[in-house]
């Protein structure tokens, strides 16, 4: 049974490098709807998040590479599919 990728201290370290990374950056707007990221406040529509570039599911890793900042509506929506920017 696959565990998810959620609750490893790997991705958890991972998410939180790449969103320091995103917001470093100057990432400011969502790359699949164009939303502005809210990175201070969690679980509103346009939440910053990670999403796996290659699905945790199809055998991504849970590593800074595979991670995409982007807002939580469209990670929900995504699902596994692939990440269309």
């Amino acid at each position: 049974m696959a565990t998810s990728p959620t609750g490893t201290s790997q991705y958890k370290k991972a998410r939180k490098r790449r969103l320091h990374q995103a917001r470093a950056q100057g990432t400011e707007r969502c790359p699949c709807c164009k939303v502005k990221l809210d990175y201070d406040v969690s679980l509103k529509s346009n939440n910053a998040e990670t999403d796996h570039v290659i699905a945790y599911a199809r055998g991504g890793q849970d590593h800074v590479d595979n991670l995409a900042a982007c807002c939580r509506g469209c990670n929900q929506s995504k699902g596994d599919r692939p990440r269309r920017p």
